[in-house]
């Protein structure tokens, strides 16, 4: 079963929360912590991260948007609820959850600056929320056992009430406040049937009172903490972390200025590495067509030996033979497969013997080599080449050399 850490922070620009694990049944695993932000980034360990703030901090509405597209309705909300907020719509955040049937979307406002704070604390503690919720919409959302009661909950800690009415809707006070505000929440309610309420507290002693005909049933519970997981696993919420604060926006923002950067560096990465792979099987192939050679060759001069050391073993047997002396045959075609094996880039195709030359039909990259071939030669002995002829041919050069 997967877990997610949960953090509560009690003051917007305060450095000190509270956190615990939970896993998604909505149960605590871990006992509550508390200290700072870093320490709990340092306690989220890789794994999923909701950071839920105070309910005082934000506003929780609807606005009607028609159409079927997100992202007008994020471009419109502002304008829709511009009258219903006391601030300056480019001073403040708003983000939107599932939109109902009728068009309308749950919205949750707070102030740009309250925003930016949270998430510039976050960053500097290490921490990456996935979610941040506000603590209304972290209360679960409860059903009761007779379909025409409503019932809404509450949570009473230290003198302070946080009220969920439904789905997205809610407020948060202090308890003496909080039987008028319900009574003004009554008043508004578009639901059919009457409604009760179900707080519960962190304390034993906490006192709570509800307008007169309201059912009220009052829970203990452990702690806030214990309360929001429960809820988180099963309620609806909006996630504030949207528009600029989306986090793969924020990616994709970052991201995007260097794409065509990266994309022709790949480019160009891999023509690089291409034509170094088609050089050096190339190579490989000249390799391999001058071993076969110098294998021909050997099978030829030693047909019973097995061919491990060609060179070594070509004079060896001339040694064993008293043929050392240069002018012998089979020294000489030592010292032409020895010269031959110092040019990988020459192919030889085929080789003739008469009156004492040799004349070698070679494939080879350039006229030079053929100089750098007779060179070699001659330091390997007092054998000399001639070049009969050389033509090129498409990328290599064919050439006819006469060697006595």
């Amino acid at each position: 079963m997967s877990k997610h850490v949960i953090i509560y922070m009690p003051l917007i620009g305060e450095d000190n929360v509270q956190w615990a694990t939970s896993d998604d049944n909505g149960a605590l695993t871990t006992p509550v912590s508390e200290g700072s932000l870093r320490e709990a980034a340092d306690s989220v360990d890789g794994r999923r991260c909701i950071l839920i703030l105070p309910a005082d901090d934000v506003l929780l509405t609807q606005a009607s948007v028609p159409g079927g597209s997100l992202a007008r309705a994020q471009q419109a909300v502002p304008y829709v609820l511009e009258e219903q907020v006391a601030d300056d719509i480019d001073d403040l955040h708003f983000a939107l959850g599932v939109k109902t049937r009728d068009d309308e979307y749950p919205v949750v406002v707070i102030s740009l600056d309250v925003m930016e704070q949270i998430t510039e604390l976050c960053a500097q503690a290490g921490l990456r929320p996935s979610e941040i919720v506000p603590e209304t919409l972290a209360l679960p959302v409860l059903t009761s056992a007779t379909p025409e009661m409503h019932v809404w909950s509450a949570l009473l800690d230290h003198g302070r009430a946080v009220v969920r009415l439904a789905d997205y809707t809610g407020f948060a006070t202090d308890t003496e406040m909080a039987s008028m505000m319900i009574e003004g929440a009554l008043g508004g309610n578009d639901s059919d049937g009457p409604v009760s309420l179900v707080a519960f507290s962190t304390h034993a002693d906490n006192k709570f009172n509800v307008p007169a005909g309201m059912e009220l049933e009052i829970r203990q519970v452990d702690h806030r903490l214990a309360l929001y997981s429960s809820g988180l696993a099963s309620a609806p919420r909006v996630n504030l972390m949207q528009g600029d604060f989306n986090i793969k926006r924020n990616f994709d923002n970052t991201w995007k200025p260097w794409r065509a950067t990266a994309i022709l560096a790949a480019c160009v990465f891999a023509l690089l590495f291409a034509g170094k792979w088609l050089e050096l099987s190339s190579l490989e192939k000249q390799k391999d067509a001058l071993d076969v050679n110098i294998s021909e060759a050997f099978k030829e001069a030693l047909p019973d030996a097995r061919m491990q050391r060609p060179r070594r073993q070509v004079q060896s047997a001339l040694e064993n033979i008293g043929a050392v002396n240069n002018d012998g045959f089979t020294s000489r075609l030592a010292q032409i497969a020895g010269s031959l094996s110092t040019q990988p880039q020459t192919v030889l195709r085929t080789i003739g013997y008469r009156n004492g030359r040799f004349d070698l039909d070679l494939n080879t990259d350039d006229v030079p080599t053929l100089d750098a071939l007779k060179s070699e030669l001659k330091e390997r002995g007092s054998l000399n080449m001639s070049v009969q002829s050389a033509n090129r041919e498409n990328n290599s050069v064919r050439g006819r050399v006469r060697i006595e």
